[in-house]
């Protein structure tokens, strides 16, 4: 052949491959004629269908075994010990230093469900997704290898509200719900850090499927009266009514939250008393979150590839590996209480908080943005809490907070086969009691009056799922009149649990 005719064979053959290339990048990358990735819808009660398929969630910070990436990230490395995270009853661990995993944890418990936090790179988001990340995802072959228990990835932490932020954020929900369908995904903040409009706007622009904040309530220089639960409360109810709002602003598209729990030794100075962890707990669940963090495990300082002592651990005595404390017990215990009611409230929404006021001497007040208790359209009529000691009931009480749920219909990614009777009525009650001067919660117990008008109920009975063993009981009436059955419980300083009427 001449020159000329090779030349414009090459030249032929060049331009079939560089349409045979663009069209098959085109094809796989879903691109529109913007250039930009294509919106993946976002999931409709997604976090629905991932808490019923893995249950509530307990999470615990955990730092990874990479010594040279978190040395170069400033952040602890450390080796965790097999037998302390087994005394836990964390549901899984958050990794939240690069890599963003930890190896070791995974050969000693390889079917454990985890968390990322900070992702995608181990700090404050910054930027958005990459062409290269949208296109093929942003998780490392590790963090893959345990993709199917991934339960939720917090994108970032605590960064100040921006426009850009907000848009970095969508960008990176819209690649991970292209690559990663079952891991549900937030952001997380500390009370006050964004105004409610904006956390509203976040919601609808980003459409996250939970949200997240944390704020350690409790310190040394806290009044010796400071009990801590209407100020939770208040937290708890903004977020709560922004998730039930949801992606819409009407409440047909709600979503999940949560709070973090205070898990560290706060300013180095001030370890918080069982009743007042114990409120951590059981206000987040009868507010209806379904979501908690304990910030955070600390073995030892952690920094350098060093386990050397501080004074900031609570799992630990001084953070030393092999050295519970009794923050260890009860966290377990807390842990177990909560997920023995998993089954029902992962199947249940909220549908009402209610204050119910504690005599004068105790009660701090109704919350600014929770309604009192009101008996009409509640079956229950009266409710009220008195301290119990040596056997009897006080004269004086504190306040009491009372959580509403309905079933999650199917069209919501629920489970409502679960439920024997579908006209049940459910109900959380909690102890809003807690006190820095007494270190166990019994000493803050209160007996629990309760009537209830039964006349609607095929069966006309309470039950109440047992905390300890996770077993649905009947309770009987202590008294019965026209008015309505009458119950008593008890219930340690900051606990609570569910009722069923039926």
């Amino acid at each position: 052949m001449t020159q000329k005719v090779w030349k414009y064979l090459v030249l032929f053959l060049a331009g079939s491959l560089f349409l045979f290339v663009g069209c098959s990048e085109k094809e796989n990358n879903k691109k529109d004629d913007n250039g930009s990735i294509e919106e993946i819808s976002a999931e409709r009660f997604r976090s629905n269908r991932i808490f019923i398929k893995h249950g509530l969630q307990i999470q615990c910070w955990l730092a990874t075994d990479n010594f040279k990436l978190a040395g170069e990230a400033g952040q602890p490395a450390y080796v965790m010990q097999p037998s302390d995270w087994a005394l836990t009853g964390f549901t899984g661990p958050t990794f939240y230093g690069p890599p963003l995993v930890n190896t070791s944890f995974f050969k000693h418990f390889p079917g454990n469900q985890w968390a990322i936090a900070k992702a995608p790179h181990g700090d404050q988001i910054k930027v958005g997704p990459t062409d290269h990340e949208k296109q093929s995802g942003f998780l490392s072959d590790d963090q893959k290898t345990y993709l199917d228990k991934l339960v939720t990835i917090c994108f970032g932490d605590e960064e100040v509200y921006s426009d850009a932020n907000l848009y970095f954020l969508k960008d990176w929900y819209l690649t991970a719900r292209k690559h990663y369908p079952d891991a549900l995904l937030h952001n997380n903040q500390y009370p006050g850090l964004w105004s409610t409009s904006n956390l509203r706007k976040y919601v609808k622009v980003a459409q996250p499927d939970l949200i997240t904040y944390d704020r350690y309530y409790f310190h040394t220089s806290d009044n010796d009266d400071y009990i801590g639960a209407r100020d939770m409360s208040q937290h708890l109810k903004t977020y709560r009514d922004v998730a039930l709002e949801g992606w819409d602003g009407n409440k047909k598209e709600y979503i999940a939250f949560g709070q973090y729990i205070q898990g560290f030794v706060n300013q180095g100075t001030y370890k918080l008393t069982e009743s007042q962890l114990r409120l951590y707990y059981f206000m987040t669940l009868t507010f209806g979150g379904k979501w908690l963090n304990w910030f955070r495990y600390l073995q030892g300082d952690g920094y350098g590839g060093t386990t050397a002592p501080t004074p900031w651990s609570l799992l630990f005595e001084n953070g030393i590996p092999g050295r519970p404390s009794i923050y260890m017990t009860w966290a377990n215990q807390c842990n177990k209480e909560c997920l023995n009611l998993s089954d029902y409230l992962v199947r249940l929404k909220t549908s009402d908080v209610r204050y119910v006021a504690g005599t004068s001497r105790y009660s701090e007040g109704q919350p600014d943005n929770v309604d009192v208790f009101n008996p009409t359209g509640s079956c229950i009529k009266q409710i009220y809490g008195r301290f119990f000691i040596d056997g009897l009931e006080a004269d004086d009480g504190a306040d009491l907070y009372l959580g509403y749920f309905d079933i999650i219909p199917k069209e919501e990614q629920g489970d409502p086969s679960f439920f024997k009777k579908q006209n049940a009525d459910f109900f959380m009650v909690t102890n809003g009691m807690a006190s820095k001067l007494e270190q166990e919660a019994t000493s803050l117990s209160q007996m629990v009056t309760l009537t209830l008008d039964l006349s609607d109920f095929d069966n006309q009975k309470l039950y109440w799922i047992n905390t300890e063993t996770g077993e649905k009981e009947e309770l009987e009436a202590v008294n019965r009149t026209e008015e309505g059955s009458t119950y008593k419980f008890l219930l340690k300083g900051g606990t609570g649990t569910l009722f069923i009427v039926e």
